[in-house]
């Protein structure tokens, strides 16, 4: 399994439920049919910000899981396509600030001192 990681931050005339719901309910799926090669899972992780007033610089953390380095890096060329590429700009804009994202391919290591139930890393 290969990860990539995404970092992005909400549009700030938007409340924070509707950037999850928008992102959780809409974004995924749309960059689902899109791309031929997507991916095998995305985990989206809602930065709770300790002060509203002033929040960090990400609302969001995302980890997007794919079989392998191969498939991860299609994707990546799928996503550069520039029908795809347009179209993917253009729904972020309804929901983040898409200068805000900062993409990293990751190699993830893992240390399990006890298994959660229900939880698959």
């Amino acid at each position: 399994m290969f990860k990539v990681i995404v970092l992005a931050s909400k549009r700030p005339d938007i409340s924070f439920a509707a950037f999850r719901d928008y992102y959780s309910n809409h974004h995924v799926h749309l960059m689902n049919r899109l791309l031929a090669h997507g991916a095998a899972i995305h985990r989206r992780n809602f930065v709770i910000h300790p002060d509203p007033d002033h929040p960090g610089d990400y609302d969001v953390i995302s980890e997007v899981f794919y079989e392998d380095r191969a498939t991860a890096e299609e994707t990546m060329r799928e996503m550069a396509d520039p029908d795809v590429h347009r179209q993917r700009i253009a729904d972020e804009t309804e929901f983040l600030l898409p200068e805000s994202v900062r993409v990293f391919m990751v190699e993830a290591d893992m240390t399990i001192f006890r298994p959660m139930e229900g939880v698959t890393p």
